[in-house]
């Protein structure tokens, strides 16, 4: 059902996040072969300060499809951050096959650097415009300086390495692994190999994280065409999916250590060990030690003991983050989803080049998003 992809990321781009957009829209439709005139379904989601450093866009699905053209019969704007890729590919198919629309257009991004140059996150957008709240207590939450995600992370890997006694060196396995994958992947920012020495003496970004194990918000898009119409790709179908919606903040979930993964995998009902590959969220190395527990694939603690005993490189035998995750292409507008469907997509067709597996007939993904982690989305793509 997806019959046509594209993605554009660079660490700065000259042009407006809406003429970014409908590069990418278009040639994502050229390869499904089809034209604006087509699409009838439009799926995008939102966050602050992307679009040319908008705290907001009014109706802003409306304005995508304003700018794009096209005129859709089945709109939906996603609200679940880094998890909303995943999210828009079962609803569009479900879309197409009850007959809401024949040709959606799924496109999520922005431009990262807009944000990064104001010296705050997405998270952290209340900073420079006192007009967002960010949550209904933000009175209680917003008195100090929090550098969300990264504090809140930074936080939970805190929590792990107490707990569980996770070094820091495992951690930085994940970054050393995920660079090995991303050394032939032409899309990566990133191509040289990393050793765990370097990792440790990249400096802290907050303690314990080091710079090395967070991702860089970078300027981007994914769109995505699901349609009947398919001339050139594999018909993917969607094996297993859950969701799960987590609206407490860090400090009233039971442990900090613990992800809505643990209830969107059970949801999907997928052993993840039976997938030819897994992309998993990766804002963060903590970010991937985390799923790994809430997924299945290690007891919740043991996430640091599973990276030093089993190879997740492409060479592996559980590839984790094929392409180099996001940690190596950059993080577009402060959501991966986008970065670990389009490497899903690749792997399925064998497009994927230097770093393609072989025989892949499954794929695992996991996408996590909004303030504290409120949300994660498990989908298994197939063919």
């Amino acid at each position: 059902m997806i019959s046509g992809f594209s993605g554009k990321i660079a660490k700065k781009y000259e042009g407006s996040a809406f003429e970014l957009m409908a590069e990418v829209a278009m040639d994502a439709l050229s390869m499904a072969g089809l034209g604006l005139k087509d699409v009838d379904g439009l799926s995008t989601t939102f966050l602050p300060g992307v679009f040319d450093g908008k705290t907001h866009l009014h109706f802003q699905a409306s304005q995508v499809a304003q700018y794009l053209g096209i005129r859709p019969r089945y709109l939906d704007l996603l609200d679940f951050g880094g998890a909303s890729a995943l999210a828009m590919i079962p609803r569009a198919i479900n879309a197409v096959a009850s007959g809401l629309a024949e040709n959606v257009l799924c496109i999520l991004g922005g431009k990262g650097s807009e944000v990064r140059a104001k010296g705050v996150t997405v998270d952290g957008y209340d900073r420079v415009d006192k007009g967002v709240q960010l949550t209904p207590f933000d009175r209680y939450y917003r008195g100090g300086f929090d550098f969300n995600p990264v504090t809140d992370y930074a936080l939970a890997a805190q929590r792990h390495a107490k707990v569980f006694g996770t070094r820091d060196e495992q951690r930085a396995m994940v970054a050393v692994s995920q660079r090995k994958n991303s050394v032939t992947n032409p899309y990566a920012l990133y191509p040289e190999e990393l050793t765990v020495e370097r990792v440790l003496s990249s400096p802290v970004i907050a303690e314990p994280l080091h710079l090395l194990e967070a991702v860089y918000p970078v300027d981007g898009f994914h769109a995505f065409v699901v349609s009947k119409r398919n001339r050139t790709l594999s018909d993917l179908r969607v094996e297993a999916y859950g969701e799960a919606h987590w609206p407490e903040m860090p400090c009233e979930l039971d442990d900090l250590v613990v992800t809505p993964a643990l209830e969107s995998s059970r949801r999907a009902g997928f052993d993840p060990r039976r997938a030819d590959c897994l992309q998993i969220y990766d804002s963060f190395t903590i970010t991937v030690l985390l799923q790994i527990e809430d997924v299945g694939l290690a007891n919740k603690g043991e996430g640091g003991k599973f990276v030093e005993s089993t190879d997740t490189t492409r060479w592996g035998e559980l590839p984790i983050n094929t392409g180099g995750g996001s940690l190596n292409t950059g993080q577009p507008a402060y959501m991966s989803g986008g970065v670990l469907l389009e490497e899903a997509v690749r792997q399925l067709n064998g497009l994927a080049g230097d770093h393609q597996l072989s025989a892949v007939r499954s794929v695992f993904l996991n996408g996590i998003g909004g303030w504290g982690r409120n949300h994660s989305v498990t989908l298994v793509l197939g063919v």
